[in-house]
This record gives structure tokens, sequence and C-alpha cells, in this order.
């Protein structure tokens, strides 16, 4: 209970804000950890074995690594009351595709909801008011992953990315390009205009170089997030499914009147 209650007090909604700030966008079971027959020294050893398999900052890339060398599957598929998502993820942030299919594959995604809709911008999902969240999250770890921005990997309509957070009550005057290994969301916006681009460069202080343009011409995004969050994968099938989700309505605080619940189970294509 201590865990849980720790997880409890610590939980943020992560997010990312549709002006893109630039500082921001039940116990667990011991025999699933040791098996031991020595009745007055199991309780002991299973916290022991239980701290050792959690995620921390001073471990992720490790524990990260490690788990992602042995898991090789690259797409998962969200599955939605509206249909399903297909997502391949991006070989070039190791870090990121591993934690996604770790979290996949420890049904931690099931039962959490979209919970941040802003039409022509994006759905944000991986969070749930249910309690069991905080049990799961209490089984991974407190850690953030370390960022991989690639400039090859931009905002396009389409693309995954894990939302950034000061977390866990930390300053938030520290700009931290650190991703929230439990809060993504998929970018929706459709094509954009020249005079559109021209006006989030002056904006946001930023310059959209030219291959980028040709690509937010055609298909959309929001450039203006590039560089500050990790994309880490494309939705390869189910865009229409995205923009059922971007249509629903939602109430002040962006979030759909009716929960719209994920499961997310990982594939080897």
């Amino acid at each position: 209970m201590k865990i849980i209650s720790s997880f409890f007090l610590a939980l943020l909604l992560f997010s990312c804000d549709n002006q893109a700030p630039k500082e921001y966008f039940s116990k667990p079971k011991k025999s699933n950890y040791i098996n031991i027959t020595n009745l007055k020294t199991k309780k002991t050893d299973n916290k022991k074995v239980l701290k050792t398999n959690l995620i921390n900052n001073q471990n992720v890339k490790e524990k990260l690594f490690e788990f992602g060398n042995i898991n090789n599957e690259n797409t998962v598929v969200i599955t939605t009351k509206f249909g399903d998502i297909k997502i391949k993820l991006y070989e070039n942030t190791p870090l990121h595709r591993s934690n996604f299919i770790l979290l996949s594959k420890r049904n931690f995604f099931d039962s959490t909801i979209f919970y941040r809709v802003i039409k022509n911008f994006i759905i944000q999902g991986g969070n749930s008011d249910k309690n069991n969240r905080l049990q799961k999250m209490a089984k991974i770890g407190m850690y953030r992953i370390p960022p991989e921005i690639n400039t090859l990997n931009i905002h396009k309509r389409g693309a995954i990315a894990m939302a950034v957070q000061e977390q866990y009550y930390k300053d938030p005057s520290k700009y931290n390009l650190s991703s929230s290994p439990f809060s993504f969301y998929i970018v929706q916006k459709g094509p954009l205009s020249d005079n559109y681009m021209n006006e989030i460069e002056k904006k946001y202080k930023i310059e959209i170089p030219e291959k980028n343009r040709a690509t937010y011409r055609k298909v959309g995004g929001s450039p203006h997030l590039d560089n500050e969050y990790t994309v880490f994968g494309e939705v390869i099938s189910g865009m229409s499914i995205v923009d059922k989700i971007s249509d629903q309505i939602t109430d002040g605080k962006n979030r759909p009147i009716e929960n719209i619940y994920i499961t997310i189970k990982a594939l080897k294509l």
C-alpha cells in the first residue's frame, strides 16, 4: 500500500499544450517475483526483488535496452470502440520503442483512455481514473525516458510521440526533454499552407526546413512541436479512427465527454 500511495501522490496528467510552450507538453503478487519457502524471510526478500525489478532514472537505459534486445516487436495496434489504429515504431528511437512494447506487453494501457482530444491538433492517451493504473505503475517504476529527438522524425500527421512534462512535483522551471513513460499523443492536424507555416515560424521563433515543409504541405502535422518531443513512430493504418476520435465532444479541459477506452497489443511485422 505504501508503494501505491506514493504513486497516487505523484500522479499527474502528462500533457503537451496545443500552444506547445517550450518548457513543456491490489499489491503486487509476491509469487511473481520470487519463490521462497522460508516464511520468516519471504516478505523482506520479496520487497528487495521487487525493488530491483523496478525501472528508475538511474537504470532506465540499461533496463530498456535489455528488454528491447529480447523483445523486438516493431508494431502496435491500438484498439478502440471506433476501430483499430496500427502504428509502426521507429528503429532510431530504441528506448521509446522498448518502453512502449514493455508497457503494451504488461497490459499497462488496457482500460486507459484518450483523455485529451483537440480537433485539428492531437489526441492524447495513456491515462485513466482507475486505481488499477496506479497499481500497474507501482509494478513498473518511477522514471523518465531520455530524449531521442531525431530531425528525421517530425510531427507529421499520424506521428506518435511521448508527452514531456516535469513530473513528480519537480521544479517546472527546469527545462527537460525527457519523456513521460506513460502518456503518448498522435498528431491529427491536416495539410498546412505556407502562410500558416510562416506564422508558426514567427510565433515560436523557429525555422521549418523546406524538406519538412513539403511533408507538412502534403499530409499535415504540427511543426512547432518538432525538436521538443520524441517522435518514435507513425500510424500506418487507421487514421480515419484518429479523425473520429478527434471529432468527439469534449469538456472545458479537452477531455471527451464519453470515455474512449483503449487496449494496445504489440506485434512483429
